[in-house]
């Protein structure tokens, strides 16, 4: 049985955990999140990323959609690179029974919201590929919803927290730098329980030629205009549906490449095919 840190203690951390704590010896988390750093998950304490190599271990494990940052963070402080575990998307699994109840049930409230107060929305990237694949929304971290105007996420941060009540919790990101919103708006809604749901709500603006929306790294996404103008259709889902853009295809090909309905061996922020620095897009304005 080895001695095994884990890299992180949110939806791919707790993922890891389930999928190797049964054969191995879970030592430590680490996590880059300050509020995280000092207490415990699972009984097991939680170290800062810096802490690693004062620690005990045989392997670290990494995994979900920033697993090159993480890898490249711990080669940066010194670790050895055959110290460092890879787990491949097949290999991992964000989705509980609980959990897979649960994200069904608050798409459901959020749907049905959407509807009585007549706001367009669409569920987009991994949580839409999820549902063509005929998968649970619950076996991806987070399921992405957008709306297509600033006033509508202002709209929702005031109103969401009481159409959920005290069960989940309504945290809002807000901008520091981006091309069109100024620092201190509203950059994303996450919804959050304690069984690891994550619903995150964010909007596409104009920019010029294209349809974008800020990224965690400086980068935007950006989408050609013409994708949106389709307009919104319904897709199926277990018992009930959901809004999509009707031109959802053309959307995921853009994002991901004409394969995205094939679940990849490993994914990482690298691999979007749409992402761009302000400069970037600005010559494709031109």
């Amino acid at each position: 049985m080895k001695n095994i840190v884990i890299f992180g203690t949110g939806a791919a951390g707790r993922a890891i955990y389930r999928a190797i704590a049964t054969n191995n010896n879970i030592v430590a988390f680490i996590d880059n999140n300050k509020q995280n750093q000092g207490s415990k998950y699972m009984d097991i304490p939680i170290y800062s990323v810096d802490e690693i190599l004062g620690l005990e271990f045989d392997f670290v494990y990494i995994g979900g959609i920033w697993a090159d940052e993480m890898e490249a963070q711990l080669l940066n402080l010194g670790l050895k690179s055959d110290k460092i575990m890879v787990l491949d998307e097949k290999d991992i699994s964000f989705s509980t029974p609980i959990r897979e109840r649960l994200t069904d049930e608050i798409m459901r409230v959020l749907d049905r919201y959407f509807n009585e107060i007549e706001m367009d929305y669409f569920i987009c990237n991994s949580g839409l590929i999820s549902i063509l694949r005929g998968r649970a929304l619950s076996v991806v971290s987070d399921v992405d919803l957008y709306v297509m105007r600033y006033g509508d996420l202002e709209f929702l941060a005031k109103n969401l927290p009481n159409l959920l009540g005290g069960e989940y919790q309504v945290n809002l990101r807000y901008i520091q730098d981006d091309i069109r919103l100024k620092s201190g708006d509203i950059k994303r809604i996450t919804i959050t329980n304690s069984d690891g749901v994550v619903i995150d709500i964010g909007f596409f603006d104009d920019y010029g030629k294209f349809k974008i929306c800020d990224y965690d790294d400086g980068r935007f996404f950006y989408f050609p205009r013409a994708i949106f103008d389709g307009g919104f259709d319904r897709i199926n889902y277990k018992d009930f549906s959901l809004s999509v853009l009707k031109n959802y295809h053309q959307y995921l090909c853009f994002m991901y490449g004409e394969n995205y309905i094939e679940i990849p061996k490993r994914f990482s922020s690298n691999d979007y095919l749409n992402l761009k620095t302000k400069a970037e897009l600005d010559s494709l304005n031109i």
